[in-house]
């Protein structure tokens, strides 16, 4: 039943990524919603998504979406502190995939670096993250585990 729901819920964003206006940011933020949707299991409509922690880098990543666009992602260190608010104001080049899963990307160049997560199609609530630092030639890839359905808890 939940590789049904997870392949439901990955046709209906691909769908309304297609019926979206011409407008990347929007079907972006639709897209990161959808991803914490799927991996949180949580099924809310709401501005919060879910809250992943990368061990390597002992930080947190924290997917959002909201009606302005404000916070699509934060990266927070392990107390919660935010290091980096990802916004409409300072990403670019926001897209959706879904290919064995579904797949949100996005470039900052503020930070230097394209950021992708993964949610493989499983019943797994944890994100695949892919960062490919463009000043170094540098990459980081894990996998990113769930922590909650909130960006207030650890």
């Amino acid at each position: 039943m939940k590789k049904f729901l997870v392949a439901f819920a990955v046709a209906a964003v691909v769908v309304m990524g297609a019926f979206a206006q011409d407008d990347s940011l929007n079907t972006a933020v639709g897209a990161v919603g959808a991803v914490g949707q799927i991996a949180a299991d949580n099924g809310a409509s709401g501005t919060l998504q879910g809250t992943w922690y990368d061990s390597k880098y002992d930080c947190l990543w924290v997917l959002t979406v909201d009606s302005t666009a404000s916070g699509l992602a934060e990266l927070r260190d392990a107390n919660g502190e935010v290091i980096f608010k990802f916004t409409r104001n300072n990403v670019q080049n926001f897209k959706l995939s879904a290919s064995n899963g579904l797949t949100v990307s996005f470039d900052c160049a503020a930070k230097n670096r394209q950021y992708s997560f993964t949610k493989p199609l499983s019943g797994d609530k944890d994100l695949k993250l892919h960062v490919y630092n463009t000043e170094y030639n540098e990459t980081h890839d894990a996998t990113i585990t769930y922590r909650s359905a909130s960006a207030t808890q650890n």
